[in-house]
């Protein structure tokens, strides 16, 4: 009988404290699904109020970004053109000319295209030169516009590199209404 009682005596607080633990933890996800619906329309109020701030600053953001993105697609499309190429000798006006005029015309188209090569390089050079600097401002521009966006609504953005607008997020978010935010 006393082994039996000190057992007794042993098992109830264990029991106790396993009960006191049953009761805590059922009481604490209580407490969160109690406060889950509170922090859902805590988010869903804030998400509301920033949506009404940007309603109408949100839409100049979003043309200038796609305006940004179409320059950036037209100077990425560009491509240099080459001037004009001194003209090749007509080989029947070559017929009629002495052998030493041939020569010579010969020797000043030859000049001139050498020249005309040379000036293309260069201008080329030129161009390769604006078209990059056009570019990486078109890309710096883009992407300080998006990251002005993913400031006001993160998934206004797609993940992707470019990143591109989610049309439907930018609708839905512009709606600003409590059922399009959830």
């Amino acid at each position: 009988m006393g082994a039996l009682s000190r057992m007794d005596g042993m098992a109830l607080p264990r029991l106790g404290a396993v009960a006191l633990v049953l009761v805590l933890m059922s009481g604490c996800s209580g407490r969160n699904q109690k406060d889950t619906p509170k922090k859902d329309s805590e988010a869903q109020r804030q998400a509301l109020v920033q949506c009404r701030r940007y309603r109408e600053s949100l839409p100049p953001l979003v043309e200038r970004y796609r305006e940004t993105e179409s320059r950036l697609k037209a100077i990425e499309a560009e491509s240099f053109t080459q001037a004009m190429a001194p003209l090749p000798l007509d080989p029947e006006e070559q017929r009629l000319l002495t052998i030493y005029d041939q020569q010579t015309e010969q020797e000043q188209y030859e000049q001139a295209v050498a020249e005309w090569q040379r000036s293309e390089t260069k201008r080329r050079l030129v161009w390769q030169d604006a078209q990059q600097q056009r570019q990486e401002a078109a890309v710096t521009e883009r992407d300080q516009l998006a990251d002005q966006l993913r400031t006001i609504h993160p998934a206004l953005l797609t993940q992707a590199k470019p990143p591109s607008l989610d049309s439907a997020e930018l609708e839905r978010f512009l709606a600003c209404s409590p059922e399009r935010l959830r």
